[in-house]
């Protein structure tokens, strides 16, 4: 299957893979991380992460087996000219939080941290088409890893996901970074696809999901205005 992949050089819709990392992550911890027909569809992780014991404002544990499933009818719909953003498997750090009982209160530390927290695993990202084998996304994902700039990262109280978290963030505002592995497919020709991706560090965080894809063609606007004409 051949897939029209924006290249790691390349701008796509005038931001580049570092700037697109930062609309991943602002729509990761807006009030509704979800598709609502827009033309682009962001993918994530298993962001599922609770408190241990029920206490709120412990340490926070994921299943270590745990996969986050998008699939059969909570499946996502989209027109054939749509976008696809994957977060494949990022971290997110912000100036002021405290990381291993540091203060990340530099820009290159938090630059040095974010992409620390990503490394010394493995990662993987495949699509599959309805009645075809699975094949890899990209040759070597090695070379889809970015960072975004540095932006001013708004998280409302009311967002769906930030309690869900390994560092569940106090609604706010934070000047953040964002590292890791990001794809991005142009769009999909009408069917029915398949994506699995995910990764772990070199602790215990990982993430790994799938998502079924359903890419329809869109209805062209058959109406004809005929306000106009005189009868």
């Amino acid at each position: 299957m051949k897939l029209d992949i924006v290249l790691p050089h390349e701008n796509f819709r005038g931001l580049s893979y570092g700037e697109w990392a930062t609309e991943w992550t602002r729509w990761l911890f807006s009030d509704d991380p979800t598709y609502n027909g827009e033309d682009i569809l962001f993918l994530r992780g298993n962001v599922n992460y609770g408190p241990i014991g029920g206490k709120e404002g412990g340490p926070q544990y994921l299943d270590p087996k745990a996969i986050y499933y998008r699939t059969g009818k909570n499946r996502e719909i989209i027109f054939e000219n749509t976008s696809i953003c994957i977060g494949i498997f990022t971290s997110t750090f912000s100036l002021g939080e405290i990381y291993e009982g540091r203060k990340i209160s530099s820009i290159p530390y938090l630059r040095y941290i974010a992409n620390k927290d990503t490394d010394g695993g493995s990662i993987w990202a495949t699509i599959t088409k309805k009645g075809e084998k699975a094949t890899k996304i990209v040759r070597d994902l090695i070379n889809y890893r970015f960072e975004s700039p540095l932006f001013l990262l708004s998280v409302p109280k009311n967002s769906k996901l930030r309690k869900k978290m390994d560092y569940p963030p106090d609604p706010g505002s934070y000047y953040t970074i964002s590292a890791g592995y990001f794809v991005i497919l142009k769009w999909l020709t009408p069917g029915t696809y398949k994506f699995r991706f995910g990764g772990n560090n070199a602790s215990a965080y990982h993430t790994d999901s799938v998502y079924d894809v359903e890419v329809v063609k869109k209805i062209k606007n058959k109406v004809v205005d005929k306000s106009g004409i005189i009868r």
